[in-house]
């Protein structure tokens, strides 16, 4: 073979793998995980890179100038560079975008987990207030007209006192009227009086506290029925919401000798007086109507029970039932119906 044809062929040959050797750079190039995540994320300037190194091997091809199919690829390098520049940028806003998502999901979830644990901290708090109240809740019912209270009683009427001053603050009761009942409530802590008169009078000024604030408003607030329920427990009587309202309870209106229980009446005008809002319908359970010791007893007690702001508030009758003993009295708060 002469030395022409030697070179003729070296030279096709030479094109030859430089057009392999593109090929193989092009598929490197444009198939590499990088440059995946571009075409993704960056279209436009991956298809700038393509695009520039389409001509270059088309340059190359033709047999154009290197110099020129060169830069061309350079310049495909460099559309490629960007274009995976942005597809890293867009990720990394993406991830942005995501940590913050999550990150105000967490932030919500932790407002309601504090939100919760706040909640049922009061709950704990009210609870174990009220167990320690219930516990005195018989003592204080059977007071009666006793003149002195045991330590124990003095104890869960002081607790039930902070308890009511604390709600009056948080429903909007004034320093002013706060104040008078906290130092009252301090001396009675520190003196420990054994006067069951004072020691209720104390009980029952917070009530109407509460009460006050409560009747500024058009009607009850949800939840009431709740605070009524709970409130009748632990002053003595026994209470439970029904489908015509809160209805209570209690068998101690009437002294074992048909008298009216003056501290009974006392409980239920405090008790009254804190749930303010709509009539109390009451019936008087006899053992016949055309009883007259026990219509006489129920005037009485409709005397005693009128004894407040509002006389026209309370509807009191008789009802033969046999499920209530002689005597015992039931009244349904009807405006706490469903709440």
């Amino acid at each position: 073979m002469t030395l022409r044809a030697v070179s003729i062929v070296s030279c096709v040959a030479g094109l030859a793998c430089a057009a392999q050797h593109t090929a193989r750079t092009s598929d490197l190039l444009f198939a590499s995980p990088a440059a995946e995540l571009a075409r993704e994320h960056a279209p436009d300037l991956y298809e700038q890179a393509q695009a520039a190194w389409a001509k270059a091997e088309g340059g190359q091809r033709r047999k154009d100038d290197q110099e020129a199919a060169d830069d061309q690829r350079t310049e495909a390098r460099l559309w490629l560079t960007a274009a995976v520049a942005e597809a890293e940028r867009v990720q990394l806003d993406r991830r942005r975008a995501e940590l913050q998502r999550e990150e105000e999901r967490w932030a919500k979830q932790l407002a309601r987990d504090q939100e919760a644990s706040a909640v049922v901290a009061r709950d704990i708090s009210r609870y174990e207030a009220r167990a320690v109240a219930l516990d005195e809740a018989e003592r204080l019912s059977a007071l009666s007209d006793r003149p002195t209270i045991s330590d124990a009683t003095l104890d869960a009427i002081l607790t039930r006192v902070r308890l009511n001053l604390a709600l009056a603050e948080a429903l909007g009761a004034n320093d002013e009227q706060l104040r008078s009942l906290r130092e009252r409530a301090e001396v009675t802590a520190r003196r420990r009086p054994h006067s069951a008169r004072d020691a209720e009078a104390l009980l029952w000024k917070t009530e109407a506290l509460i009460g006050e604030v409560r009747a500024q408003w058009p009607g009850p607030r949800p939840g009431a029925s709740t605070e009524l329920v709970e409130t009748a427990l632990v002053t003595g009587f026994a209470a439970d919401r029904v489908g015509t309202g809160v209805l209570v309870r209690s068998e101690r209106f009437f002294t074992s000798g048909g008298n009216v229980s003056s501290a009974t009446v006392r409980r239920f005008h405090g008790l009254l007086a804190a749930f303010p809002h709509g009539p109390v319908a009451c019936q008087v359970a006899v053992p016949e109507l055309r009883s007259r010791a026990w219509a006489r007893r129920v005037a009485l007690l409709v005397e005693r029970l009128r004894r407040m702001d509002d006389p026209g508030r309370v509807s009191t009758g008789m009802v033969v039932t046999r499920s209530l003993s002689a005597g015992a009295v039931q009244c349904t708060f009807a405006a706490y119906r469903g709440l």
